[in-house]
């Protein structure tokens, strides 16, 4: 077993490193499992390397890569200078030229500044654009090419796998969503988000994770899903129907109340599965909002505010720290924002001006 792998590129070098991205060599997948539970310091770099594999390999067809690559091989050859990674490692593993060549090329077009950024704050998606958005204000119902429904709140953004639908379908989600997966036992529907990562088979569950927020959040309605808390060492928990688990940065530490299974990590952070909360009709709060019920629930006005301003298309701002801690209990459906506001005020004391069709100042 060997253990100089050093840098992202090192491993985008290595033929069998490509066969684990892949998925396609059992043997090669073996090795590499093998390899990060024997060194786990690497760990977090070869999962940022499969991510980086994924960007950078999975949005192009074999035939434009190479055809990039061998362009990109002659401009390296003929230049001494353009050679900016080792390629002389032990020749006792196997080794793609191409793919060296296509790390090479990661290295020298150095991808663009926007990229390396999203690299490092938020998950990676395997395409360089997502291919559902929703502005604020707006909210959207498709259907994927399996044939799953979706309906996507304001202000999110999804992306498909460049290989969804093959051996699994997986998607990465920034914002919040309703699936209704399209059931396929042999290929598994995985979510992907910054905190969390959901697997499921045939079921219907709900995603927040809202760049910004405190706690990453999934509701299931129907079936049976795995949640992995990647930020947790890859824990792994069961998600059973009228459940939810919420990961955050202990902003719920301290409120678990009777029938909430509180786990402390070892980070200090905390994940909490419990209960969903019922409607009078039988409904859940936590995904009332595809049925165009914007529903507050005991929350600081502090935490309502980004509702509002995705749900509404405005941006607010507080002027008052006091204001920022009133909490609301309230439901609505078609209001106005203006008539939201004027409804909070009229139990607590605070005012409001617009400073322009979507700006509003809370003070």
């Amino acid at each position: 077993m060997q253990y100089g792998y050093t840098t992202i590129e090192e491993l985008l070098e290595d033929e069998t490193f490509i066969n684990y991205c892949q998925g396609n060599n059992e043997k090669d997948t073996r090795y590499w499992k093998d390899y990060i539970s024997q060194s786990p310091w690497n760990k977090s770099l070869v999962e940022e390397a499969v991510n980086r594999y994924h960007l950078l390999f999975s949005v192009l067809s074999n035939a434009d890569l190479e055809e990039q690559v061998n362009k990109l091989k002659g401009k390296i050859e003929s230049s001494e200078s353009a050679t900016v990674i080792s390629i002389s490692r032990s020749p006792s593993r196997g080794k793609s030229l191409l793919l060296k060549y296509a790390a090479a090329a990661v290295v020298i077009i150095a991808i663009a500044s926007w990229f390396f950024y999203r690299l490092d704050n938020k998950v990676v998606p395997p395409a360089e654009k997502p291919g559902y958005v929703s502005n604020p204000g707006e909210k959207k119902i498709f259907q994927f090419p399996d044939g799953t429904q979706v309906t996507m709140n304001a202000g999110s953004d999804i992306t498909l796998a460049a290989n969804f639908g093959q051996k699994t379908r997986e998607v990465y989600l920034q914002g919040e969503a309703f699936f209704d997966v399209q059931h396929n036992k042999d290929v598994p529907f995985i979510v992907h988000t910054s905190d969390m990562d959901i697997r499921a088979v045939g079921t219907a569950f709900n995603v927040r994770s809202y760049n910004g927020d405190k706690h990453t959040e999934t509701v299931l309605v129907r079936g049976l899903v795995e949640v992995t808390l990647t930020k947790d060492n890859n824990k792994k928990l069961l998600l059973h129907p009228d459940e939810k688990i919420s990961w955050g940065s202990g902003d719920l530490a301290g409120r678990p109340a009777a029938g909430y299974t509180t786990v402390k990590t070892i980070t200090g952070d905390e994940h909490i599965i419990k209960p969903v909360k019922k409607m009078d009709d039988g409904s859940i709060r936590e995904v009332a909002w595809v049925e165009n019920n914007l529903v507050i629930d005991d929350e600081p006005f502090e935490e309502i505010a980004p509702q509002l301003s995705r749900w509404y298309g405005v941006s607010i701002e507080f002027k008052s720290d006091a204001v920022k801690n009133y909490h609301f209990t309230a439901t609505f459906k078609k209001e106005k924002i203006e008539q939201v506001l004027d409804i909070l005020k009229s139990s607590k004391p605070f005012n409001y001006h617009k400073d322009g069709p979507q700006s509003i100042t809370i003070y």
